[in-house]
């Protein structure tokens, strides 16, 4: 919808006579109307917003004066049918803009006497109008508190477009006009990632963007902490796998610079004083689901598949081997314990990674070891079909150097 068709809408809306228009619209359609209202004020107020900064980042690369200069805020008009708040809002934001960019070389003043309504007398008449609208009569009251000049803020709705007309007189008789900018938001480019106190042009936002993304480097590494559980073993009376604790560490790769694929090799260690000494190397790849590009703004989901091969050493290794193991057989075969068990196998994974800032990721993932698929001690948490069998279910936190 246009804003000049807009703006008049919501002076229909608006106005008193809101019942004799139309009173056969029921309530819902008029809580209706009012929610689009509230959506185009916000969204006109942005746009207004875009242009203020388009209008003060341009005199920051080109100051109107040469010296620091005082100036009044004289006049903010805004499309019919918003009323005062939309000008307040303006008010604001462009008295934050100014102070918070010096660079502009303005300097708001405050002077009451400018808005309010005065009265002049003369040989030819009294006016009553704005002071601001009567330079001899402020001078001649001693107002203008050491401004000269003044800036006029005009918005209005064309067509599809919000125009913004920014003046700067001088507080003479004539008002003359020494600096003049029209901006329209069918023509300017809002420079998007920046705030009110670091205003950029938006092709500097851009290579900003750009810089972060390829700052990011095709190569991090990874630091995992996981935990590996294995499922139960179906006799009750057999010793049951304790969960194994992992430190990974490794290099993960971005297979695009748009980091939708990744692929990760790590080592890793795990160890328990007295029962067991473990060591891993993985391989695995990533794919990105929660879009095509990865964001550095919002988290990022991965589903991950990888293979491993783990070897065990110590007593903790025993619950890997194809023998049944219980209580009673560890407490009576002291001479085995003598020499030290191992175990070798291989697993596979595949789970979800969530990623935060590309420095912080929690995953969860199902890992099956088809070594393990007679080992007494280990039982399944996932049979499919009896061709793929899960032992184990794992948690891992990482941190990206």
């Amino acid at each position: 919808m246009r804003p000049a068709l807009l703006a008049l809408t919501l002076a229909l809306v608006s106005s008193s006579s809101w019942a004799e228009v139309a009173p056969e619209i029921a309530e819902a359609q008029r809580a209706q109307m009012e929610k689009l209202r509230a959506e185009v004020a916000g969204q006109i107020q942005l746009q207004a917003y875009d242009l203020l900064d388009e209008l003060v980042y341009g005199w920051i690369r080109q100051p109107v004066f040469e010296l620091e200069t005082p100036v009044v805020l004289a006049d903010v008009t805004v499309p019919v049918g918003f009323g005062s708040g939309l000008a307040a809002l303006i008010e604001n934001h462009f008295a934050e803009l100014v102070v918070k960019n010096p660079r502009t070389r303005l300097t708001l003043a405050h002077c009451p006497q400018c808005t309010a309504v005065v009265v002049h007398s003369g040989a030819k008449g009294t006016i009553v109008s704005r002071g601001v609208d009567q330079p001899e009569a402020l001078a001649a009251a001693g107002a203008l508190s050491g401004a000269r000049h003044a800036i006029f803020l005009d918005f209005e709705a064309e067509g599809s477009a919000l125009v913004l007309r920014a003046r700067i007189t001088s507080l003479e008789p004539a008002l003359p006009i020494i600096h003049a900018r029209t901006l329209t938001t069918s023509t300017s480019s809002p420079a998007l990632l920046r705030s009110g106190d670091h205003l950029k042009s938006a092709a500097e936002a851009r290579k900003e963007y750009l810089d972060a993304l390829q700052g990011r480097g095709l190569i991090t590494v990874p630091v995992r902490v996981s935990v590996r559980s294995y499922a139960q073993p179906p006799d009750s009376g057999t010793v049951a796998a304790m969960p194994f604790i992992w430190l990974q560490a490794g290099a993960e790769v971005a297979l695009t610079q748009a980091r939708a694929w990744t692929g990760t090799f790590s080592v890793g260690v795990t160890w328990m004083p007295q029962l067991h000494t473990g060591f891993m190397g993985q391989a695995r790849i990533s794919r990105l689901l929660t879009g095509s590009i990865a964001s550095l703004t919002q988290p990022n989901l991965y589903v991950f598949l990888g293979g491993s091969v783990m070897s065990i050493h110590g007593q903790g290794a025993r619950v890997f081997q194809n023998e049944v193991l219980n209580l009673e057989d560890v407490l009576s075969d002291i001479p085995s314990l003598l020499v030290e068990p191992h175990a070798t196998f291989a697993a596979f994974p595949i789970g979800l990674e969530l990623r935060v800032g590309n420095r912080i990721a929690a995953s969860v993932f199902l890992e099956s070891a088809p070594a393990l698929n007679d080992a007494p001690s280990i039982g399944t948490h996932l049979n499919l079909l009896d061709i793929l069998k899960f032992h184990t279910v794992g948690a891992e936190v990482a941190f990206c150097f």
